[in-house]
């Protein structure tokens, strides 16, 4: 339990140094701070179910494009500013990495492995953060067609 406590406050605190990096006002960072968490939530829950990582980074970086969409909307600004701050939790470094030594000591079957899973989190990112403002935004779109 308590290392479920200290990714999340990890993620809290990755989301919010990236949000003062990336400029965003003193009074809003708590909000970049909880699209962090809001994803890495959605991570653990979904590695309860499920071991296959498109699934659950696609469930996180769903969550976290719907949390900065909404948001963004609420508070009349720019998505980016919290959608960024949201997916930096996310980044699979250790994938990277590992996948990266794998190519340079030539090693073929780690290779694989780890280029599969590097492959799948980075796919799971891009598409969750493709598909929540996509649902939002076809929705609106839908309305003004129909004239509601």
């Amino acid at each position: 339990m308590s290392e479920i406590f200290f990714i999340i406050l990890f993620s809290f605190t990755c989301s919010t140094g990236f949000g003062i990096v990336f400029g965003i006002q003193p009074k809003e960072l708590g909000y970049a701070g909880l699209a962090g968490v809001a994803a890495r939530l959605a991570i653990l829950l979904c590695q309860t179910v499920t071991d296959n990582r498109l699934l659950y980074t696609l469930a996180g970086a769903l969550l976290g494009a719907l949390y900065a969409e909404l948001l963004g909307r609420y508070k009349k600004t720019v998505v980016t500013k919290f959608l960024y701050p949201a997916m930096v939790p996310m980044i699979p470094g250790d994938l990277l990495y590992n996948t990266i030594v794998c190519i340079v000591n030539a090693d073929g079957q780690n290779f694989l492995v780890y280029g599969t899973e590097l492959v799948q989190a980075l796919f799971g990112i891009a598409l969750g953060g493709m598909l929540a403002p996509m649902f939002l935004h076809s929705k609106r779109y839908i309305r003004n067609v129909l004239g509601t």
